[in-house]
């Protein structure tokens, strides 16, 4: 079928064939299936915490440092227990949502309000947009996590506080990106025709640049999500970050490096979920760019066959 003749199709098959197209992607691509099924498993063991059907995380000095594998045991300590004696597996799923919350919550608000910024650069420029700009490379001029471990000594270490810096932090990347994709679309025919029939320029943001630049703001941001999760461990490593009793996979692994010798599975655990959640997202994030540009669909088919 031709681009033509599936314009002529309902919105609702045109939605149905285009969601049945990126299923099949997602078969043909064995890596992309796996992440999305790791983070599906992730997302379904946070859902079951947030609802507390995983029971209670109790203290049992009995279990203390329980080693890992033992199947006679409760599916709880099936990974083991930390020097409190509390399972593994919960623990892991309680620094789940906070890791991939503050991730997501980051990424959120950096996505909208770089976008929002970059537009408005772009495409009115003069001083609003040089000031933005300089703004932005002033906070570049600084290395990332240097400017986290500033923020976070001066106004202490707390989930605010670490969503807002990390989000100011990785919000010019946006604001740089969506004024370059604004400078190139605001110079389309289809943006004159708009202003020659009398359109604002609140109509035309809303209706052709911020639909034009959203595929690739969202391209960046689930690749910025594996970064901000990196930040956040390496911040919560630190001692910066998330603080007890709230648990995060970083401060899990800080907490189990004195146990190394005695106790691996402390440490060790939180760091591979760090690593395969983080590997997740960036393998996510190369799909769904490939599926978003059309000159790179050939891939798609090669992998399938």
């Amino acid at each position: 079928m031709t681009e033509a003749s599936a314009e002529l199709l309902p919105v609702r098959e045109r939605r149905s064939r285009r969601i049945l197209w990126l299923a099949r992607a997602l078969a043909g691509d064995p890596m992309a299936m796996a992440s999305t099924i790791w983070l599906l498993i992730v997302m379904f063991a946070i859902l079951t915490d947030s609802l507390e059907l995983l029971g209670e995380n109790r203290i049992s000095l009995k279990a203390r440092n329980l080693p890992p594998f033992d199947v006679g045991q409760s599916w709880t300590l099936w990974l083991g227990a930390d020097a409190l004696g509390r399972p593994l597996v919960i623990r892991l799923i309680e620094a789940a949502s906070t890791t991939i919350g503050i991730a997501l919550t980051t990424v959120l608000t950096s996505l909208i309000g770089g976008t929002l910024l970059g537009v408005i650069a772009g495409y009115f420029g003069g001083i609003v947009g040089n000031i933005i700009m300089r703004i932005c490379d002033v906070i570049l001029g600084f290395p990332t996590l240097l400017v986290a471990l500033f923020g976070l000594y001066l106004f202490g270490p707390s989930v605010s506080n670490l969503v807002i810096v990390l989000a100011v932090t990785r919000m010019p990347a946006y604001v740089r990106v969506a004024r370059a994709e604004t400078l190139e679309v605001r110079e389309r025919l289809f943006v004159d025709a708009a202003l020659v029939f009398g359109a604002g320029p609140a109509w035309i943001l809303r209706n052709h640049i911020l639909p034009s630049v959203a595929p690739t703001m969202l391209t960046l941001a689930s690749v910025n999500l594996a970064m901000v999760m990196l930040f956040e461990s390496g911040l919560s490593y630190l001692g910066l970050g998330i603080q007890p009793p709230a648990v995060s996979w970083g401060l899990m692994v800080a907490q189990g490096q004195g146990y190394l010798s005695s106790a691996w599975w402390l440490g060790f655990f939180p760091g591979l979920a760090v690593m395969f959640t983080t590997m997740s997202f960036n393998l996510l994030a190369n799909w769904f760019r490939i599926v978003n540009d059309p000159s790179q669909h050939w891939r798609l088919v090669s992998r399938r066959r």
